[in-house]
Parts: structure tokens; sequence; C-alpha cells
């Protein structure tokens, strides 16, 4: 068993041909296995007082768990060792207790929150779908037929995508609990998604805008509400996006809303230049939201709307066409509108800030243009061209200029 005075270096660094220990000098009962796949892993060891058995128990993996926190991890585990406690046997009762329905919540609070933005879609299908059929089982019960049942009801039922889309939360969620030591084996293993995922091109005629415009007025949904989805008319940007716009994020003397890189989808920080009818409804949310630079404009009780409210909001409201139609397919109606106004298709995507072909090859790695005048140019278009559509009338939209390439 080498001893080791841990480094975040050689945490980092070390490899291994068999599957190795190494104890940590610093702090007592903190062990550090490395296997020879490169994986990991940080442990509590320690000396069961009742009966003299060595115990071990899994802290986390390196490097979603740094040194500095499985130390301290350690040393708060080996305090409650020295009053008694007993990790390992802990642990084991709780697994054996434990039920889908509290997994859930533990995944969501400990795992879905921190690292994902969808998170609320999540805790939605697990408390919708997965708890009225297996909540109540114990977590380490439940069976491979368990998951089949509610995966292939879903699918026979003519929603396939929800099927998958409810497989892919199962099966993260047990991942993620064998990962932690909550749970020896998941039982999703294996399991391939039900139906192929339909890729979506609806994009909404101009009749259909016209029509949709002014329900928003009238629809029974919230000031909120109503302003989020004609901003997305206008901007084009994703619905949590826009939900989740805050004070700090409105420059009022450009009229720019900056996007920051941890709530854009692809990381990246994005410029919005408004086009005028769009500030008037950022102005008026403006007025209405707290005076803190992180005040969310669009809120229930301090709390910025949920991108799921939106969808809701649409689900329930708009849907007076042959076809059913979604928040998310404003975003493409928006691109295609610009496209059809003579923007060019580089402008588009930076527009909607959208990684893909002129962006995603060589030329976006040495292009860093921001494309700043073009894009509110493009918006501008798009905001007059809308107008048209909603008010019926002719649009006054001057020719592009030859756009940079």
């Amino acid at each position: 068993m080498p001893r080791k005075d841990l480094t975040t270096r050689f945490v980092e660094t070390v490899k291994v041909d068999t599957r190795t220990d190494f104890q940590d000098n610093m702090i007592r009962g903190l062990w550090l296995r490395v296997s020879p796949s490169g994986v990991r892993t940080w442990s509590l060891v320690y000396t069961r007082e009742s009966d003299g058995m060595r115990q071990r128990v899994k802290l986390g993996r390196f490097p979603d768990m740094p040194l500095e926190r499985a130390r301290q991890a350690a040393l708060k585990g080996m305090t409650a060792i020295v009053d008694g406690a007993d990790p390992a046997g802990d642990k084991r009762t709780m697994r054996k207790a434990m039920t889908v329905a509290e997994l859930g919540e533990i995944f969501v609070e400990e795992y879905a929150k921190p690292n994902k933005r969808t998170w609320a879609e999540d805790e939605r299908i697990l408390k919708k779908e997965v708890n009225p059929e297996i909540g109540r089982l114990k977590a380490a019960a439940v069976k491979r037929r368990d998951i089949l049942d509610i995966i292939d009801a879903k699918a026979k039922a003519g929603k396939p995508v929800q099927s998958n889309n409810i497989l892919a939360t199962v099966r993260k969620m047990f991942g993620w609990a064998v990962d932690q030591d909550y749970l020896p084996i998941s039982p999703v293993t294996g399991i391939k998604p039900r139906g192929k995922s339909v890729k979506r091109d609806r994009v909404l005629m101009d009749a259909e805008i016209k029509g949709i415009w002014p329900a928003i007025s009238a629809a029974p949904i919230s000031a909120e509400v109503a302003d989020i989805l004609r901003l997305l008319f206008f901007t084009g940007q994703r619905s949590g996006e826009v939900c989740g716009m805050r004070r700090g994020e409105i420059d009022v003397g450009k009229w720019t809303w900056t996007i920051p890189g941890e709530r854009s989808k692809n990381g990246l920080a994005h410029v919005v230049p408004l086009p005028i009818p769009a500030r008037g409804i950022v102005q008026s949310a403006l007025e209405r939201a707290e005076n803190e630079k992180d005040s969310p404009l669009f809120s229930r009780v301090g709390t910025p709307i949920e991108s799921n409210a939106v969808a809701k909001a649409v689900r329930l409201n708009f849907q007076t066409f042959d076809e059913k139609w979604t928040a998310h397919d404003i975003r493409r109606t928006v691109a295609t509108g610009m496209a059809d106004i003579g923007v060019s298709p580089h402008i588009v995507e930076v527009c909607l800030n959208h990684i893909s072909g002129f962006r995603s090859g060589v030329a976006g790695v040495y292009n860093r243009s921001k494309y700043e005048p073009e894009k509110r140019r493009a918006f501008d278009m798009w905001a007059e061209r809308l107008l048209s559509i909603v008010e019926d009338r002719d649009s006054v939209i001057v020719p592009l200029v030859a756009e940079r390439g």
C-alpha cells in the first residue's frame, strides 16, 4: 500500500499497470484507487470499532471531486467515525431502503441541478412518468422489465420521442447512482430506444403567424409568458434563454441583450441586438423587475419563469391549425424568415448563436468576427418583416449591402 503526499499533479498524471491504492499522508483514511484504464476513485477507509473490520466508503471520482474536496470529505468522515458513526454501514442501510422516488430527488439535487440547464425536465419526467409506475419500489430492486414496461407503453401509445426521453433520463439517473455507489448495478444497461427521434422541420406559415400574434394577447396566459412569446418571435433565441433574461444582461444605451455563456446551449456568450419593437417589451419588463443586476425580467415569486411553462402555454392555447407546433418551432421560423428576406446563412447562424456549417469548420476557427453590424441589420429586417405579416401590410425592407463572408 503506497503512502503518498498526494498532489493534484500526481493525481492527474499517475498511471498504473494493475489496480493500485495510494494512501494520503495528509488526511488519515483518504485513499486514491487508480485503475489501469485511468479511472481515479476516492475512498474513505477505516476500521470499524464494533468488530475491527476494515471498511471502505466511496467518496467520488477525480476530476469531478478534486483533491481538496476529497480531503474535506475524508476529514468530515473520520471526525464522524471518532464520534461513533459507521459510514459504510449507514450507506448500505440507505441503499437497501431507498425508493426510486427518493433516488430521483437525490439525483436532481446532487447532479441535474448543478450540471444541466434542463434539470427541470428531468425532474418532471421522473415525477410524472416514472414515479407513478415504480416510484415506491426499492431502487436496488428495480428490474430491467420494470423500465421496459414504462418505455414500451409510451412507445405503443404513439409517443416514441417521449419514450426515448424517459429512457435517457432513467439511464442517466441509474448510471449516476452506480457511479456514486448508491447502487451496485444499473437495471437500464443494454436497453435500446424504442423509436427513432423525429427531426422536426415545422416552420410557421405567414398566415399562422398572423393568427397567433393577436391570440397571444387574448389567451389566458400571464403578461410575462405573453412577452416571452413575442420576444421569441422577434429574436429567435431559445425559450430557456429568453425566460432567464436578467436585468444585468440588458444594455439600454446600445439596446443589446448579452446572453452569458453559462446560460447559452453551446456555452458561448451571445450578443443580441434588440430591434425597436423588442425594446418596448424589454423596457416594460425592466420597469416591472426588481432593481438588482441579477433580477429576472420574467419571474414568478422571484424566480425566472421556466421554458416548460411557455411550452405548456403554446400546447394548450394556440393549437388551432391542422399541424401542431411548439415554442421551439418559432426559432426555426425566424431562421427561415431571415433567409427568405436575403440574410446570408452565416449571418443567420450568428444571429441565433448556432454553430454548424460555416461556423463549425476551419472558417469558424480562423474567422473570429462577431458580425455585430450585420446582426443588427438582420434583426431589424426580420422585425420589419414580422410586423408586416401581423399587421397585414407590405414590408419596407431595404436590400442588404454585400455582407462579409
